[in-house]
């Protein structure tokens, strides 16, 4: 390096610009065409540090501490030998050296400011891969950006010599350095490098241009959760026209139940906003490579650093609990899952306070599993369940998976046939329907569709009454006491052999509790009133009756104590250790069931109706229900309140 001395303060213009330059020629003229695909783009990301020339108009200054904060990891090795081949006498520290002791490195950093010397450092995150030294005796830091469409088109213009094609955010989305570079081959066509860059992108990340996913405008239920993705889009709108910093962009968590369509609505967020979709499953981070600790954050650091790289763009993180809580960990485990999700926090710290327009979101279908630093407000300030759509929800699923078919379908008939349905089981019943009607070589019809939403149920008429007659009695005196009651069927689910789905209040009291309570316990109580013997098929039935009364007595504070021994999930375990608590509940059960069988045997001809109607369609909504009841079946009052147990 010149040992020619400048006097005064260094500014950016002076580090950047060389005072005596006197050739006014075009970016492209100083841009040595010769350079490999990867220099190439290094040279042309360089000048666009603020449109300055390259790095071989440094001034001849002595004792100057840059730093140069490359887009990822992946550019801290090309950018070194950039700088160290336009300037062979520059002290160059990167970040992969990764110190846990940078005494010795801060030494030589002393040594050379000492000799006069410039030292510039390089990293990604120069916080965390550079000396402390370095970081507080920087006269000058410069942020490499990462290279924008335009920028890689003149990349291929320079490279193939020809003029090249537009290129938008999306072509290029989720694209790090190498990935780039490998579009730009030997003797290639500006059409084929953009070609191949817009195959990279789509296999590095979503970009939900060419997909089949609905745009919000035509997605059907999702609730605050959609209406949310609508406000956000509103917003981007805003950051692209000036009036709102990209800063102000909120980030949310999606959960709920498997299958209801959170990662759909990630993807129609981006579809709807034109940004490019950077998704990544976390437990896919532990499968990669070795599953050792710096890999995996080294996974997490790389798609952190994509939607850095894409911004502004929208990071999607599913399956959030695959990260276990650190407070139900023992000491063991604790250290090693800390430094994972230590190492998340501070992604997602660096990430929300970047403002280049990364919008982070994140699904999971166990929220309370989700460790409680992730949830902070800052991190992810907004959290929305999804669940399962009704039958209006279901109805605009089926009319978007099946396009143009069937124009003149009662949708919403077939959608009440679908209670407690996903949009995921809805993607495979339209599916099935339409194998069906193409082994048949013909189109689809309304039948097809039918047959595979209410296939033939093999088990024998005597047991599907059975189950009719159980589900009646759980209806029925659900809907006496007044709760609302969602569906009604018989069509077996797993160990299930049928389902009443009942609108539960969001708090609940002593008298509340002991009503959901003969809920339970009146699908029992309707087959002996029928002659059936008590069987198994109530086991569930008497274990969450069980747990409900263990909590009124041990959690909610609704008996004589107000002492919570125990949490929700741990009051089975509890009852079945103490045997005056499990005499206790009991008694309160068998009283609570001689007053159900009281009301099952006083309604008897409302459930046999019930019964009847499930054996003829299978399911039942609310509104079908009622009807089936007719205005004069609520033996008891509507208020719950009312009741005596």
């Amino acid at each position: 390096m010149s040992e020619s001395d400048l006097s005064g303060d260094q500014s950016e213009e002076d580090f950047l610009l060389n005072v005596d330059t006197t050739s006014e020629a075009d970016d492209e003229d100083a841009t040595d065409t010769q350079l490999s695909p990867l220099g190439l783009i290094v040279e042309l990301s360089w000048q666009a540090i603020a449109k300055r020339r390259d790095f071989r108009t440094l001034p001849r200054g002595p004792k100057m501490a840059v730093i140069v904060q490359v887009p990822t990891d992946s550019w801290i090795d090309p950018v070194h030998s950039y700088v160290h081949e336009n300037d062979g006498e520059l002290l160059i520290i990167d970040g992969k050296a990764n110190k846990r002791d940078w005494r010795s490195v801060e030494a030589l950093i002393l040594d050379a400011l000492d000799q006069g010397r410039t030292v510039c450092g390089i990293a990604a995150n120069p916080d965390a891969q550079l000396p402390a030294l370095l970081r507080s005796a920087a006269d000058l830091v410069l942020t490499l950006p990462a290279p924008t469409p335009e920028l890689m088109r003149r990349a291929i213009r320079l490279h193939t010599g020809r003029s090249a094609p537009k290129l938008s955010a999306i072509d290029i989305a989720g694209l790090d350095l190498m990935d780039l570079a490998a579009a730009l081959r030997p003797s290639a066509t500006p059409k084929a490098c953009a070609a191949r860059l817009r195959t990279a992108s789509a296999a590095r990340s979503v970009t939900t241009t060419d997909d089949r996913t609905p745009l919000l405008a035509d997605l059907a239920g999702y609730g605050a959760a959609r209406d949310w993705c609508l406000a956000t889009l509103a917003d981007i709108e805003a950051v692209r026209a000036g009036t709102l910093s990209a800063g102000e962009l909120e980030s949310a968590l999606f959960y709920g139940p498997p299958g209801t369509g959170k990662t759909t609505l990630a993807r129609s967020l981006a579809k709807s906003a034109h940004l490019p979709l950077i998704q990544t499953s976390v437990s896919a981070w532990f499968q990669t490579n070795s599953g050792h600790l710096g890999d995996v954050l080294q996974q997490v650091s790389d798609v952190f650093a994509r939607a850095r790289a894409s911004a502004p763009s929208i990071l999607f993180l599913d399956e959030l609990d695959a990260l276990p809580d650190r407070a139900t960990l023992d000491s063991r485990n604790r250290d090693w899952w800390t430094s994972v999700i230590t190492g998340l926090l501070l992604h997602i710290d660096a990430c929300r306070t970047d403002r280049r327009g990364v919008i982070l979101l994140a699904a999971t279908n166990h929220a309370k599993h989700i460790d409680r630093a992730l949830l902070r407000p800052g991190r992810f300030d907004r959290q929305f369940r999804i669940d399962p759509p009704d039958a209006a929800g279901l109805a605009g699923i089926l009319r978007t998976h099946l396009g143009p078919d069937l124009p003149g379908a009662d949708l919403i008939a077939l959608a009440r046939l679908m209670p407690g349905r996903t949009g995921a089981d809805v993607t495979g019943i339209v599916r099935e329907a339409r194998r069906i009607a193409r082994s048949h070589n013909r189109t689809l019809t309304e039948a097809d569709l039918r047959a595979t939403i209410m296939p033939p149920d093999p088990r024998p008429i005597a047991e599907l009454r059975h189950v009719a007659i159980h589900e009646a009695g759980h209806a029925v005196v659900a809907h006496l006491l007044g709760y609302s009651v969602e569906s009604v069927t018989i069509r077996g689910d797993g160990n299930s052999g049928g389902w009443t789905d009942v609108r539960l209040p969001a708090v609940s009291d002593r008298i509340l509790i002991e009503g959901r309570v003969k809920v339970l316990l009146a699908g029992r109580a309707a087959n002996t009133l029928f002659g059936a013997p008590p069987d198994t098929g109530a086991t569930a039935d008497l274990a969450e009756a069980t747990r409900l009364l263990a909590a009124a007595r041990l959690t909610f504070g609704l008996a004589d104590s107000l002492v919570v021994r125990a949490s929700p999930d741990q009051l089975l375990d509890l009852v079945a250790r103490d045997r005056s608590l499990a005499d206790a509940i009991g008694q309160e059960l068998n009283r609570l069931m001689i007053s159900t069988k009281k009301l099952v045997a006083e309604n008897r001809r409302a459930i046999e109706k019930v019964a009847n109607a499930l054996l003829e369609r299978s399911v039942l909504d609310g509104e079908e229900l009622i009807k089936v009841l007719g205005k004069n079946e609520r033996a008891v009052p509507a208020g719950l309140h009312d009741l005596q147990p």
